[in-house]
């Protein structure tokens, strides 16, 4: 639909989450030429509370000093705020604050408190603005704070039907725990990631208190535990021999992630039954790869770790993007735990203690929240393996028509004995408490927030119950409840978008109604109605452009309009369906993240000019290998390639992302190099025949909480030759996202939306459009010297799929040896792999690990599946040897700089 209205010139819009998180969403917006477009989100949002505070953070990245910036936050707790902090700006998204003692807010800042509402002001002049940032006002505001709440029960509200039960005792003893490190060693570790990991072991080792008991695994290939058998207390003692140990942990070969589990389940205390203490048993796993010896299986990995750990609860930690993130979450979800990405390009030492303070003090588990069953129904999760302190746990359901008071019940396992507690809470006196509050800005959407919260941690308990069944039809069940779920509530979700167009003034009617879609559900090879997937029909209503309410039942629009800025429309038909090859797609890890409770759009219209369509996008990375190639049909080569399908020698695509062909081994080697935006890199340089390959990278946005990694993409590179060595004529080509410009002896142009060839001074250039979609342009040098570049579009593009061009090396033999450049170097070079064997490995099975030799240069490579291009033919999953971003320098023999030239 979105597509169908940008294609007519319409004003549309639309929201979507990312593929790979569902906190976050994108937005593409399609604008006429000759307007400028404002916008205003507007969302709702559950903060988590961890390690005793609530932390909301606002980004404020305007691209330049603005002369009236306000921001306002106003705060409203119904049980009182404890405190509230404002911490200076942050200019690096790490995932903890490494902000401690009395830091000063940020100049401007005014708060102003009582015991239940806060109010905080920042208005900063263009001074302070310059002064935050190097040269504009680049950072994230951020306060903190918490919630007063005396009742062991926590903190319990139902309006019109619905509840919420925030659970965050305060002032339980700290149960003690027998906690388990088990540390991935293999060689993928060696460099700064086991050094970091080594630093953060040193400072959480000496955080355990005396009443836990530790112990800790190092694997590779190989097991070794520090202290057999056991878990020893936190004494002095054994805190420095601890130590000691992670000083002397070496990385090297491969990955035994089956045998590491079990050696930890082994070491793990059940609870003790008798009289004492007792001790909750946790695992913390940390691995930067991939199963690479042993059990390699995924779903043996799973069974045979579930069986050991028994009631022992494990924390995943994937250090880094090759770490394998899916596994590591399904060992966490069926073993009472929780999994998280650790960014190896961050502080990462800071993000492993930060986790571990989240879990470092346990003062229940076994927590049991219990609604009667003749008072409420359809109640989210109430079981809960463990209670951290500084956490919060939330359940929500259904109250039956007529209940007046809520009884609810706790049991747990506190640090000597079992903690129960009942409660009866009242409906119509939680009602007056938290609208009578008395806080600026009222209470009115409070009860609409909780029937929301409810419909949010259903659609996320759904998703996360699809994710943990392999039965197909229990899975489309799921999925369907999910969609319907999200629909009903206009939530936009990893099965759901949200699609905003402007209709043509003869299409606009004179009130509000009401359509009905059919959403539909796109495959890979087909397209089925929803009729045939059992899918109910949707119910789309016509919303005031002005406003869109959050709340399921859209009201009239808001009368408080700017009287400076034009409606655009009056009305607009705001379509939620499921996305496409979403729903039944194999992709579904996105699902386990958090979910915006509400996204809206409004768009207002000034007379400014607009040169060309806004496409704002937000997303986490995703591999070079994920452009949109849905057809089965290869891209044709040219007419004098038809009779010689080869492989290519060698691309560069995506972030960039290198690939050469190893030919002695048919197979890969892949490698990324961190770009500049705006700089222009040599990728090919042949003095002796005169040809000259450069590539222009253009800014992307950065990965969340990665602000400091750089991300890149190539929308123009130039092709030239000036006569050299092999009857080659001075020619230039210029390949940008719109055209294809051929110059030498006169001028040519080829637009890349239609098909074509020149052909110049002996240089042939063709140009095939398949669709708006599929194009791509091929570079004929010579007989044994040809060139392809891809022109990468998306359907419906994720927060890192931005339009860009793809290199290829499609046959690069006449090229003399002397080729230098990032990627020209490897044409003739002579690689090899020496495949890692482990001498227990009776089945002789194919090794992971690798040493890559080229001439004195060895360093170690993982063998990983790749989606390739590396044909003709369509991409295909291929083996590939992954060069750690550590030694990419090594292998390209110069640092970065020395690839960048001044100009095309």
């Amino acid at each position: 639909m979105y597509d169908a209205a940008k294609k007519k010139g319409k004003t549309a819009g639309l929201v979507a989450t990312k593929e790979r998180e569902i906190e976050k969403f994108r937005v593409a917006v399609s604008v006429p030429s000759g307007t400028r477009m404002s916008f205003s989100l507007s969302y709702e949002e559950l903060l988590p509370r961890r390690l005793g505070r609530y932390e909301l953070t606002l980004g404020l990245r305007p691209g330049g000093l603005v002369t009236n910036l306000t921001l306002d936050v106003s705060i409203a707790e119904r049980t009182g705020l404890s405190f509230i902090k404002v911490l200076p700006l942050r200019n690096s998204r790490l995932l903890y604050n490494t902000v401690t003692g009395e830091s000063e807010a940020p100049a401007s800042t005014q708060v102003q408190q009582n015991p239940r509402c806060a109010r905080v002001h920042y208005s900063p002049s263009l001074q302070q603005q310059s002064s935050a940032s190097s040269k504009t006002l680049n950072a994230d505001y951020i306060i903190q704070y918490d919630v007063e709440l005396s009742d062991l029960i926590g903190d319990i509200q139902v309006f019109d039907g619905y509840f919420v039960h925030y659970f965050a005792p305060r002032g339980l003893p700290i149960v003690p725990k027998d906690v388990i490190f088990v540390i991935d060693v293999s060689g993928s570790m060696i460099g700064t990631k086991i050094k970091q990991t080594k630093q953060a072991m040193s400072t959480i080792l000496g955080d355990l208190r005396e009443e836990d008991h530790f112990n800790i695994i190092t694997f590779s290939d190989k097991v070794h535990t520090w202290r057999k058998g056991r878990t020893v207390r936190a004494t002095q003692i054994n805190i420095r021999d601890a130590k000691d140990f992670v000083k002397r942990i070496i990385a090297e070969g491969w990955t035994n992630i089956n045998a590491a589990l079990l050696s930890a389940a082994q070491l793990v205390n059940p609870p003790s039954s008798s009289g004492g203490t007792r001790r909750v048993p946790l695992v913390i796993f940390l691995t930067d790869g991939e199963a690479t010896i042993g059990v390699t299986s995924g779903d043996f990995i799973l069974s045979n770790a579930k069986s050991a750990l028994g009631a022992t609860s494990l924390f995943g930690l994937a250090f880094g993007d090759d770490a394998d993130f899916p596994l590591l979450r399904r060992l966490a979800l069926d073993n009472r735990g929780v999994a998280r990405m650790v960014y190896e390009d961050a502080d990462a030492a800071l993000q492993l203690k930060g986790f571990y303070d989240e879990v470092a003090s346990p003062l229940l588990s076994d927590i049991q929240l219990t609604y009667m069953d003749d008072q409420a129904f359809d109640v989210t999760r109430s079981l809960f393996p463990n209670y951290f302190q500084g956490s919060e746990l939330v359940v929500t359901g259904k109250v039956k028509p007529g209940v007046r008071d809520l009884k609810v019940s706790l049991t747990a396992s506190g640090s000597k004995q079992k903690v129960e507690n009942e409660v009866l809470v009242s409906n119509g006196e939680g009602n007056r408490t938290v609208l009578s509050m008395g806080c600026p800005g009222g209470m009115d959407g409070i009860p609409s927030f909780v029937r929301r919260l409810w419909a949010y941690f259903t659609i996320k308990e759904l998703l996360l119950a699809k994710l943990n069944t392999t039965d197909p039809n229990i899975q489309k069940l799921l999925g369907e409840k999910a969609t319907n779920l999200s629909l009903k509530y206009n939530f936009v979700t990893p099965v759901t978008s949200l699609v905003v167009v402007k209709p043509d003034a003869d299409e606009i009617p004179t009130s509000a109604s009401t359509t009905t879609v059919r959403p539909t559900t796109t495959t890979e090879n087909a397209t089925m109605s929803a009729a045939d997937a059992n899918q109910p029909q949707v119910t789309t209503h016509l919303y005031s452009l002005k406003y869109v309410p959050p709340t399921p039942a859209p009201q009239g629009s808001n009368t408080d309009t700017d009287p400076d800025v034009d409606q655009i429309a009056t009305f607009v038909s705001a379509t939620f369906s499921p996305m496409p090859g979403v729903t039944d797609g194999p992709k579904l890890w996105e699902a386990a993240g958090l979910l915006d409770v509400s996204t809206s759009i409004q768009l207002q219209r000034k007379d400014m000019e607009v040169v060309k369509d806004y496409d704002a996008t937000y997303d986490n990375d995703l591999d070079y290998d994920s452009w949109d190639e849905s057809a089965s049909n290869p891209w044709p080569p040219p007419p004098s390639r038809l009779s010689s399908v080869r492989v290519f020698s060698s691309s560069v695509d995506g972030d960039p992302h290198f690939v050469v062909q190893l030919p002695k081994l048919k197979q890969n080697l892949c490698f990324t190099v961190d770009g500049r935006a705006n700089d222009v890199l040599r990728l090919l340089e042949d003095s002796e025949r005169g040809i000259t390959v450069d590539g222009h990278l253009m800014w992307a946005p950065s990965k969340q909480d990665v602000e400091d990694r750089s991300r890149t993409y190539f929308d123009q590179i130039t092709i030239s030759t000036r006569g050299g060595t092999g009857v080659l004529g001075a020619i230039m080509i210029t390949l940008s996202l719109d055209a294809v410009v051929v110059e030498g002896e006169g001028r040519d142009t080829l637009h890349t939306n239609q098909e074509g060839s020149v052909t110049r001074q002996g240089v042939m250039v063709s140009m095939e459009s398949r669709d708006d979609f599929h194009q791509s342009c091929w570079i004929e040098l010579t007989k044994d010297i040809c060139f392809l570049v891809l022109f990468h579009h998306y359907r419906h593009p994720s927060y890192l799929q931005m339009a860009h061009l793809g290199f290829y090396i499609t046959d690069g033999q006449g090229l003399s040896l002397s080729t230098k450049g990032l990627l020209g170097q490897f044409q003739h070079a002579d690689m090899r792999v020496t495949l890692m064997k482990d001498p227990r490995d009776t089945l002789r099975r194919p090794s992971k690990e690798g040493v890559l030799r080229w001439g004195v240069i060895h360093m170690p490579v993982t063998l990983q599946n790749k989606t390739l291009k590396d044909t003709v033919r369509k991409c295909h999953l291929g083996s590939c040897w992954v060069v750690p971003k550590a030694q990419v320098e090594r292998l390209l023999g110069h640092p970065y700089q020395s690839y960048v030239v001044d100009h095309l």
